[in-house]
């Protein structure tokens, strides 16, 4: 499978913290599509072209172990890497670290993908894509 990891950058934000003032759960997942998004164009792959050649690539699962807590005004370092492509669907694998004082890791994961047209029938995703992703 391929080797391409890309990191992104993300500035905690006020309002993304809960009550407890830790990063709300939910926003992990929101900070992974940030990076995946970005993953795919760094590949030469923008999101917005698959679209626009009437792919889509909809999670259809996804986990997250939550191991350190984030907090408003933490620079977080969001690792994101394709781990497999098959006939209709792929995977990212995500690791987000604090990035602005001891590198602690935040939380691991992954997202599992489906390809589909823009009907929502699935399909075999590009032939680019299956390259790039390492399949």
């Amino acid at each position: 499978m391929t080797e391409s990891v890309h990191t992104t950058t993300i500035q905690v934000r006020y309002a993304e913290t809960d009550a407890m003032k830790f990063v709300y759960y939910a926003n992990h997942l929101v900070y992974w599509e940030v990076a995946r998004t970005e993953a795919l164009s760094a590949l030469g792959l923008p999101y917005q072209d698959l679209e626009a050649a009437g792919y889509a690539i909809p999670v259809i699962q996804a986990h997250c172990d939550y191991l350190s807590p984030a907090r408003y005004g933490d620079t977080l370092a969001v690792l994101a890497k394709p781990s497999m492509v098959d006939r209709l669907r792929m995977r990212f694998d995500y690791e987000t670290r604090r990035g602005n004082s001891d590198g602690a890791l935040i939380a691991t994961g992954w997202t599992l993908h489906v390809c589909m047209d823009g009907n929502g029938t699935p399909r075999r995703p590009p032939k680019e894509l299956a390259t790039r992703l390492g399949g």
